[in-house]
């Protein structure tokens, strides 16, 4: 590269010859080059990357002065006699003739090796693209007769000789690899920036290297690129350059006269090596063009409906025509990606035909949303879940480009019941609230008033309120399932508003309003014999929840019954299932039982497929302790706040005003601003398996049946402990944050419910309740800031 004290210092435009990041690949050609067994070494890569210049350079090194014989672009030659009478009029530093009459192929080859003979000499047939089927024998023979020969060439297509040493010229680095990032400084971005003041003189100092290192992303770090969007980004500047970039307009150079036309554009760059495709082929990487997820043969064969063998094949040559980059192999198959520019080429294409890109992008769709509707079910299947998500995981991107997609033409119905078929996919890679974001468009495009039976509002409502309650948000829960409830009705579709009926009732017991659950109960039993499927089953298990105590006693016939029936289901509907009854625990005498259904739940060996009840269980045990006391203010906070990062961390959306959560506040209070905010910093770092490990290994609530201290209410229980520390009134009370006089009256009560006549006995009687439970909980005592955790440690990996 030439530094800034070589530049002119007159105004105006010039052009300095530069290269960038290759340096690795300059010293391979170089090792290469000296390698006596090296004798035909090819130059590979997508339109624009580089071959030639990357040729050019490590010819230019002065080891090859002297036997370098010529340097020839085959770019306009049509067949196998222009480019080999190429060769020979170009062919100049050796004693041949100048000027040949033209000669048949096999009478230019003989001359051409009578001339070369037995000397040491290098040919750079460079941008034999087109010609390449037809000169590839003739090199070999080439090679044959002349023993000290050496071939370069550059391609996009190999020559196919068993002796061809190939070497693939990748696009430049569009990262800055390992270190601290500086925008600006990868190799792309660099190689823009020189082409910005090479050509440009001053563009490059106002340029926002935010930007190009965007510009340089989006273009894949193809060199001629780059270039072309350097001339834009002075014409334009780089903002404008980049939105015309991601919406697709071709990038056009300022037509040098000594650039060859199809270097003009970047849309010239890819045609000109598409001329012997075929339209099968062609039609291929149209499809995959449409894929935003990686590209493997699984992927290939969905968008063509193609048998495998048949696929793989069609990509192998996509891949050795350098439309296609290889990027992994392994036990599962080749991934692959679209370079940047033939994605644009593709893309253009498509544009440019409105008919052609409607039929390919709605089959693409379509044949989505067939793979939905077999991998949904699979979700619900231990033995198949993993590999369902993981499938789903694969398309995920494309998947939401085709909600997307459903939804701008104007089916919304569709879009949403393919986004109700993904609904684990969307929780378990991340996507649930944008997904919620997606419909709630979706919805809006409906007007409930005008709309035909079984078109949008009710579906969407229901599908959006089935994710809501399934994620704890229940206020919202029962807000989205009611209205779809009545839209189902008002379109006299009873047996779908039957189904939500049901679920609806599941929520409305969660949030108190029985009533409402049971008239919900009612309507649905109506329709029972015609729900068909699991439903019976679920209408009499929401009746049967509704038989549980409501505050929570320890009346447990109901309660047992239930839960023995939900460990027989399978994987989801069992988690699903303990967490639905260990909510209906979480009560000061029964705080207990929903923390064993909820730690039961993060002891199952499905959990890491199943984020969102992994993370309400974490949001249970930390109701749970905060139903049994202020005394467990620190695992109540730890998992609160952890559970709300996880949430953040895993695209869940957080609860609402209104759903069901600890006393925040009040615990916060209880352990002081220091320890309150160094468990903020330690939750904030926990994973979700490490949020598991803390909830697994924090105390285990005390069963209040083995207590003498069962007769007392939380608050009582509370203070009784907090007497037994040795504190006067007034001290709970400030401890409390209540008055003087609410302490007297409860200490009062404590005494009467414990038979005991004063307070020492209360303390001895605290005392050994404590030592009779036996459960590693020892006596509790008010939380200060410098006391040491009651909790054991568990040790916290930090993210990244």
């Amino acid at each position: 590269m030439v530094g800034d004290d070589a530049r002119p210092t007159l105004a105006g435009t010039y052009r300095l010859p530069t290269i960038v990041g290759r340096a690795a690949e300059l010293a391979e050609l170089g090792r290469l080059l000296v390698d006596p067994r090296v004798r035909l070494l090819t130059l590979t890569g997508t339109a624009g990357v580089g071959k030639t210049r990357l040729a050019r350079e490590a010819l230019s090194d002065s080891a090859f002065h002297g036997c370098l014989d010529a340097m020839i672009d085959l770019g306009e030659c049509a067949d196998r006699a222009s480019a080999w009478n190429a060769v020979l009029a170009t062919a100049s530093n050796r004693p041949l003739a100048p000027a040949y009459p033209a000669l048949d192929p096999a009478e230019a080859l003989a001359v051409l090796a009578s001339r070369i003979g037995t000397c040491r000499a290098i040919l750079l047939l460079d941008n034999c693209d087109r010609v390449v089927a037809q000169i590839s024998t003739d090199v070999a023979w080439l090679l044959e007769h002349c023993r000290h020969l050496v071939v370069v060439a550059t391609s996009r297509v190999p020559l196919n000789l068993y002796r061809e040493c190939v070497l693939c010229v990748r696009p430049l680095r569009t990262d800055c690899g390992g270190g601290d990032y500086y925008p600006g400084s990868s190799p792309a971005a660099q190689l823009l920036l020189d082409s910005i003041d090479s050509h440009y003189r001053g563009s490059a100092a106002v340029a926002d290297r935010l930007v190009l290192d965007e510009i340089a992303r989006e273009l894949g770090g193809v060199a001629l690129a780059i270039e072309l969007a350097a001339g834009s980004i002075s014409r334009i500047g780089p903002a404008r350059t980049l939105h015309r970039i991601k919406v697709g307009v071709d990038l056009k150079s300022p037509c040098f006269v000594d650039v060859p036309a199809r270097h003009r554009t970047l849309h010239a760059a890819v045609e000109w090596g598409l001329g012997d495709v075929d339209s099968a082929l062609l039609d291929l990487l149209l499809r995959l063009s449409l894929c935003e997820s990686v590209i493997d043969t699984d992927v290939a064969c969905l968008v063509t409906g193609s048998a495998e063998e048949e696929t793989a094949t069609a990509l192998a040559e996509l891949v050795q025509r350098s439309l296609l980059d290889h990027t992994a192999s392994g036990a599962h198959g080749h991934g692959y990606r679209l370079f940047a520019t033939v994605r644009a080429y593709c893309r253009q294409v498509l544009g440019a035909d409105p008919a052609r890109a409607k039929a390919i992008r709605e089959d693409h769709v379509d044949r989505l949303a067939r793979l939905a509707e077999i991998i949904g079910p699979r979700f619900d299947q231990r033995e198949h879940r993993a590999a369902a998500l993981a499938a789903a995981g694969k398309r995920i991107v494309d998947f939401l480009a085709a909600v997307h997609y459903l939804i701008d033409t104007g089916q919304p119905e569709r879009a949403v019941r393919l986004a109700a078929n993904l609904e684990s996919a969307w929780i378990q890679h991340g996507y649930q609230s944008e997904l919620e974001t997606v419909l709630a468009k979706a919805l809006k495009m409906s007007d409930r008033g005008t709309l035909a039976p079984g078109v949008t509002a009710p579906l969407c409502l229901e599908v959006l309120g089935l994710w809501a309650g399934r994620s704890g948000r229940l206020r919202r829960a029962v807000d989205l399932l009611t209205s779809s409830v009545a839209a189902y009705r008002r379109f006299d579709m009873h047996i779908d508003a039957a189904r939500v009926a049901v679920v609806l009732s599941v929520a409305l017991t969660a949030v108190g309003d029985r009533t409402a659950a049971r008239a919900e109960l009612r309507l649905a039993s109506r329709h029972v014999d015609e729900l068909g499927g699991p439903w019976p089953g679920r209408l009499h298990g929401s009746v049967t929840l509704l038989q549980i105590p409501y505050p929570p006693t320890r009346d447990a016939d109901v309660w047992a019954q239930m839960r023995d029936r939900v460990r027989q289901l399978d994987s989801t509907a069992r988690l699903i299932g303990l967490n639905t009854l260990a909510r209906t625990q979480i009560g000061p005498l029964t705080a207990d039982r929903a923390q064993s259904l909820y730690r039961e739940n993060l002891d199952d060996d499905d959990l890491g497929t199943h984020v969102l009840q992994a993370i309400i269980a974490l949001e249970g045990c930390a109701r749970a302790y905060d139903a049994a006391g202020v005394e467990y203010a620190e695992p109540t906070v730890t998992l609160t706040l952890a559970a709300r990062q996880l949430r953040a961390a895993h695209g869940i959306p957080q609860l609402g005003q209104g759903d069901p959560a600890p006393r925040e506040t009040e615990h916060r209070n209880a352990l002081g601003e220091n320890k309150f905010r160094e468990i903020m910093r330690a939750a904030g770092e926990m994973t979700l398996a490490d949020a598991v490990a803390y909830a697994c290994a924090a105390p285990i609530l005390p069963n209040p049946d083995d207590s003498s201290l069962a007769a007392l209410t939380n608050r009582q229980r509370e203070i009784a402990r907090l007497v037994a520390t040795g504190m006067t009134n007034r001290m709970i009370a400030t401890q409390l944050g209540i008055s003087e006089w609410t302490v007297v009256n409860h200490v009062r009560q404590v005494m009467l419910k414990l038979d005991c006549p004063s307070r020492l006995h209360v303390a001895l009687l605290v005392e050994r309740d404590s030592q009779h439970a036996g459960d590693g909980t020892s006596r509790p005592e008010p939380a200060v800031d410098d006391r040491p955790s009651v909790l054991p440690r568990v040790t916290v990996a930090r993210k990244g």
